[in-house]
């Protein structure tokens, strides 16, 4: 197992944290939570649309279930490897290139999907672009909670979490216009995939403008750059001998798997198994199940941005459970609740039934997400 090796003398990050605690909520703050909440919006797209595809891609290619399942899960494999190794990298050579170049990773990916001639370039591609968003998922909060105060650091984390249902939204609606309207005629979802990717790129450029963690600057022994990094976020003036210099310690990721951790491991692990295989398997699949049900051919769309608006007062009832409450027993309501309306939706009977057990699931479902946030 690597283990981060000492380095003598470096700045702990605990001063940073008490600046950034002094300085409060800036304008800086504002321009971080959008920055990094728009690339949240392209994480959540990408789990529709190839759902609003894939009836395209089973009657082009005359795919089995195997080959779409496959194609749908290509993105969330790639995630699984972006994750686990642009998470190191960004430990290694900071959080800022990772958070840059991910997002332009997937841009391009998702742009070159246009261009797929068959099953295995479309689940290639798919996988490619799932490796950006992996980093994103790793390095976006991680970064985004190392600029904020921690004061008000949960809060801003749930609230990142808001731009999910809009990156939903986005994608139904780019799907109304290219596969529903048939704009683009055969190759409609070739639009669909470049329109997707253009936002993407846009955020890159604008991305640049943010600096390096000042944590992993400071831990890192670069306290003049995280000097100035302070001074830019919080407003103030901020010395380099503002920032203590102490000995470094090991630590491994061993640490997260011993003993005394087995128990939190087990439920954490099977809490966020249960929450990835509900939401996913879900969702990836609720374009194509609705086009195929007899009550909805005709408002899938519809269907699809209620279950995305509903996720909107779901957050916020999180948010009140969790202060009012607590986030224990709120995940715990959520997660029941969540599964509840899942059933409900697979046992529906009627127009009036699917339609209100799919608000309730996209009320409870997604929203147990922002009631596990926390500092």
């Amino acid at each position: 197992m690597t283990v981060i090796e000492a380095q003598a003398p470096v700045a702990t990050g605990r001063d940073v944290e008490e600046l950034l605690r002094a300085g409060g909520f800036s304008r800086f703050h504002r321009k971080a939570v959008l920055v990094t909440g728009a690339a949240w919006t392209f994480v959540a797209m990408e789990i529709l649309l190839v759902g609003f595809v894939q009836t395209i891609f089973t009657a082009k290619w005359n795919l089995n279930g195997t080959w779409a399942g496959l194609i749908n899960s290509s993105a969330l494999a790639g995630s699984l490897f972006g994750s686990l190794v642009l998470g190191r990298l960004a430990d290694r050579i900071g959080r800022r290139t990772i958070f840059q170049y991910a997002i332009l990773w997937y841009a391009v990916f998702t742009a070159l999907t246009a261009v797929a001639w068959g099953p295995w370039s479309v689940m290639t591609l798919r996988f490619l672009a799932g490796i950006g968003l992996g980093g994103m998922l790793v390095v976006d909060p991680s970064m985004l909670a190392e600029y904020l105060p921690p004061q008000r650091r949960g809060r801003m984390l749930v609230f990142l979490d808001f731009w999910w249902p809009i990156g939903l939204l986005l994608a139904t609606g780019l799907s109304w216009l290219y596969i529903g309207h048939g704009i683009g005629g055969a190759d409609s979802w070739r639009w669909l995939f470049l329109t997707a990717s253009f936002p993407a790129f846009l955020t890159f450029v604008v991305r640049r403008t943010l600096p390096e963690s000042p944590y992993y600057l400071a831990r890192t022994g670069r306290t003049d750059e995280a000097a100035r990094v302070l001074t830019e976020i919080t407003g103030r003036p901020v010395a380099p001998g503002d920032i203590e210099v102490v000995d470094r310690t090991r630590s491994s990721i061993r640490e997260l798997f011993t003993r005394a951790l087995a128990r939190t491991d087990a439920m954490m692990i099977g809490v966020w198994v249960a929450l990835n295989i509900s939401y996913y398997g879900f969702f990836l699949w609720l374009p194509f199940t609705l086009s195929g049900a007899k009550y909805f051919q005709n408002h899938v769309y519809l269907l699809l941005t209620l279950s995305a608006l509903s996720q909107f007062p779901g957050y916020a009832a999180a948010i009140w459970l969790v202060e009012r409450i607590g986030r224990k027993p709120t995940l715990a309501a959520f997660l029941l609740l969540g599964g509840l309306s899942g059933y409900a939706f697979a046992a529906a009977d009627s127009s009036s039934m699917y339609v209100i057990s799919l608000f309730f699931v996209g009320f409870f479902n997604l929203t147990r997400l922002g009631a596990r946030s926390g500092p």
